[in-house]
């Protein structure tokens, strides 16, 4: 069957460090895969967020590792929070997403030695460009692009990715684009308020 990426796909690759290979940020990287793959399936219809919950539309099987395993999820456990689902997935659709595009040609990975990560060579440079652009239209232009560019976008600029993405914005739009992608993609707000959660207790460990 010909492989077709979605969302989880594009926030991974952008992840991928082209000169070392290593993965960015995996940590909170772990979070927008999940998150970017609830979001692929609100797209096309199959889940959408009703009254702060996760509401299943359409529970049949996809034919996508990543988003037949989510709808299966939401199955077993309907009408939860976002924030709550993402972060149930731990690491598993990040590592399914590398899988995935490893197992169709768009990465080759060396296993890890020691201590060190595995790493990616992207092979697939046009969905590598395709995501990147994708992504800086939303930090250039949060409110006039499309729902998709701005997840990817928003999903970006919570992973710090923004200053590369697009050299030529500076701080204060990077800022301002990621609010208004927060209030455009509710998957975007709470992947956003999962890490800062997170951060505010990492701060308050080592304040204490």
């Amino acid at each position: 069957m010909e492989f077709f990426g979605n969302l989880a796909h594009q926030i991974t690759l952008l992840a991928i460090n082209e000169q070392t290979g290593r993965v960015r940020n995996r940590g909170q990287l772990k979070l927008a895969a999940a998150g970017a793959t609830l979001a692929e399936l609100a797209m096309q219809e199959r889940v959408s967020l009703v009254d702060k919950k996760v509401q299943v539309h359409d529970a049949r099987p996809i034919g996508d590792p990543l988003l037949d395993a989510m709808l299966r999820v939401l199955g077993t456990h309907p009408a939860h929070r976002p924030a709550r689902i993402i972060q149930a997935g731990g690491g598993f659709y990040l590592d399914q997403s590398l899988e995935d595009m490893t197992r169709s040609g768009w990465l080759v990975k060396t296993p890890a030695r020691g201590l060190g990560g595995d790493r990616y060579r992207i092979l697939n440079a046009q969905e590598l460009s395709t995501a990147r652009e994708l992504a800086a239209t939303a930090i250039r232009d949060p409110a006039g692009v499309t729902s998709r560019a701005a997840c990817l976008g928003g999903l970006a600029l919570e992973l710090q990715f923004g200053k590369w993405l697009a050299p030529e914005a500076g701080w204060r739009q990077r800022w301002r684009s990621q609010r208004v992608l927060q209030q455009r993609d509710w998957v975007v707000k709470a992947v956003h308020d999962i890490i800062a959660s997170q951060q505010s207790a990492t701060t308050a460990a080592i304040s204490s």
